[in-house]
């Protein structure tokens, strides 16, 4: 076999044909059904693979799969497999496979021998062109690797087909199994011998799980090799003989293709060249020059949605920490925080220069941790309808649900062959229909640590690939985890208004860092999350008073709706909320405001007055202290509304 002076293609080649000077077979999965690069061209997989092979030092190349039979790579090889095996001279006699009788009578063994003698005899009167079932073209195939007068490769396509989870209904999977083991041991060299050339078989399967692991699980003589999908300098080097014929790219200069080839190449990190040559065809249908990469790779990812990030408003983002402020109240360093990516989002700026890896990645990570019910939820939500219109476009996943080892395949979905396969996963599913939202993940620390590789994946890639071999992109999400963490220690003192929020911050910071360092041993995440620890303050005595008059301004409209006025004696409310919640330590936090405190002092007793009464439209009623000075608050008519 002649020695391959240096890569002309896709790197996987290089391993294919290192494995092939250790004289293995071949079994080849993945990306199977795209485009390759070869001498500096790409080409459909099984043209590439044939030539890569001729180069290699084959010169018998034949290929089968079940739709064409048997082609070959030239003439010569045609000519080859008919003047070999039709001349007995020449031919070793070829010893038949083990195949097992499928029910014991022999049928089996009888109709194999018959089928391969019947081949024989037509080959050598020059009737058969070519094999006509599996079976026949597996006994040609076996003479092909029995024989020493030249080197040849056997090219299965398909090969799950033929002996995977996918031919078991076949009446003759159990002879197609025999003749592929035996095929994958045979050896044309003599005891003692070693012939310069090893025939070799290959067999092509999209997915490796779909066949059995003896072919290639601990077989010494068979290696199996990813064809991967293209890394980013392939996808550069196509991309730049690709974008000139783009919509508006003969009117760029070269210099600027150069550096929307680089950039269009770090965009399409997953995608396989075919689906990277279709850029051509989103670009002339949507009018998007490559000088707007960005905006072209979402429009081909996405479909014909617009890109919420490029419609946000400059003046809204502006205005932002208002917005937000409005509704979490007391929170000013995380409203703040959350503000700074988004300008950071829309106005675009990083640390890369073009041609580096950009814009894969989510729009922003956050991980919220702070004491229970102080905003945390409540600031995903309020940033959902900030940027996207919608607060819907929150998605929530209980991070409790997820805190066994197996749970954590649910968010990506079962492998192929397990119970739920086709159902795909929460998290992809989601992703795929709605690519533009806010995933909050909350309290990820009751998550089970092996879930955290797959938050590793998408802070650093921005993709998480379904066990449907689907990919979720979130290049357009906000990805927010939130945690307790450390709020135990902190119970008693949630509302003392010595503590600075320096000093929540420092506490809350060194209590993430201990939980992943120490306990779960993975400081690597701490580097990923970075600036996106966001520290909520404890619940102060001020805050808790605004909150209060938020929840009683809600009470007051929804009375106005129904042409009441509402007057509340909001000093004597709030400070009943304030003392109730220092007693009890806001264990709650501010989700006991609203209920059930203001619930039962509140709006129930307002409902009865109103039911029992049946005041007039226009009745101003005051809700104030009781007589007794205790909750609930009693309630009062006084008068009509006047203006």
């Amino acid at each position: 076999m002649v020695t391959l002076a240096a890569p002309r293609g896709a790197p996987w080649l290089v391993r294919a044909y290192h494995e092939l000077q250790r004289r293995r077979h071949l079994v080849l999965y993945g990306n199977v059904d795209d485009l390759v690069r070869w001498n500096d061209r790409y080409q459909p997989f099984g043209v590439a693979l044939k030539e890569f092979l001729a180069v290699a030092g084959f010169t018998v190349i034949v290929r089968y799969n079940l739709v064409e039979g048997l082609t070959y790579h030239d003439d010569a090889s045609r000519a080859f497999v008919q003047r070999y095996l039709g001349d007995p001279a020449a031919a070793r006699p070829p010893a038949r496979p083990p195949a097992e009788p499928a029910n014991g009578d022999g049928t089996r063994r009888n109709r194999l021998v018959t089928s391969a003698d019947v081949l024989e005899q037509q080959l050598l009167a020059g009737r058969a062109a070519a094999p006509r079932t599996a079976i026949d073209v597996l006994a040609v195939a076996l003479r092909l690797m029995n024989q020493v007068e030249r080197p040849c490769v056997f090219i299965v396509e398909s090969a799950d087909l033929l002996v995977g989870t996918a031919s078991q209904l076949s009446s003759d999977h159990v002879t197609q199994v025999a003749y592929v083991r035996r095929l994958l041991g045979a050896d044309s060299a003599p005891a003692g011998e070693r012939p310069q050339h090893h025939n070799t078989m290959i067999l092509v399967a999209r997915d490796l799980s779909a066949l059995p692991a003896w072919l290639h699980r601990d077989n010494p003589n068979v290696a199996a090799v990813l064809a991967d999908r293209p890394a980013i300098a392939e996808r550069a080097a196509f991309l730049r003989g690709d974008v000139a014929g783009y919509y508006g790219g003969d009117e760029m200069t070269a210099d600027q293709l150069t550096e929307a080839a680089g950039t269009l190449a770090s965009l399409t990190d997953g995608m396989t060249i075919v689906d990277i040559g279709a850029l051509n065809v989103t670009s002339q249908v949507a009018r998007i020059p490559p000088s707007m990469p960005r905006r072209l790779v979402a429009r081909h990812r996405f479909g014909l949605r617009d890109d919420p990030w490029e419609q946000l408003d400059i003046g809204k983002i502006k205005q932002a920490e208002q917005l937000l402020s409005r509704r979490v109240i007391g929170q000013p360093a995380a409203v703040r925080a959350v503000t700074d990516v988004l300008v950071n989002a829309r106005v675009g700026l990083d640390f890369v220069s073009a041609g580096q890896q950009t814009g894969t990645r989510p729009k922003g990570v956050f991980f919220f941790v702070g004491p229970t019910g102080v905003g945390k939820t409540e600031l995903a939500k309020a940033l959902a309808e900030l940027v996207f219109d919608d607060e819907s476009a929150l998605r929530r996943f209980d991070m409790s649900e997820y805190s066994q080892e197996h749970n954590a395949e649910r968010l990506t979905g079962a492998p192929p062959g397990y119970v739920g396969h086709e159902h795909g996963g929460t998290l992809t599913n989601w992703v795929l229909e709605r690519p533009f939202s806010v995933l909050l993940f909350d309290e990820i620390e009751k998550a089970h640590e092996k879930i955290m590789d797959k938050f590793l994946q998408i802070i650093d890639d921005g993709r998480l690939t379904d066990g449907q071999g689907r990919t979720a992109h979130f290049s357009h999400s906000i990805v927010i985890f939130t945690s307790n963490i450390g709020s135990g220690d902190l119970r008693r003192t949630f509302t003392d208004p010595a503590m600075s929020y320096e000093a929540v911050q420092q506490h809350f910071n060194q209590a993430v860092a201990d939980h992943f360092a120490t306990r779960l041993r993975r400081p690597e995440i701490l580097g990923r999350l970075g600036s996106g620890i966001v520290v909520f303050d404890l619940l102060r005595e001020n805050v808790i008073m605004g909150i209060c008059d938020k929840f009683l301004e809600q009470i007051a409209a929804a009375a106005q709706a129904r042409g009441y006025d509402l007057v509340f004696d909001r000093a004597a409310i709030g400070r009943a909320v304030v003392d109730e919640i220092v007693r009890g330590g806001a264990a709650l936090g501010a989700r006991q405001i609203r209920s059930p405190l203001l619930e039962q002092w509140v709006r129930i007793p307002l409902n009865r007055w109103l039911l029992e009464h049946q005041p007039a439209p226009g009745t101003r009623i005051l809700v104030h202290r009781s007589g007794d000075g205790s909750p609930p608050f009693a309630v009062d008519a006084l008068g009509e509304a006047t203006g």
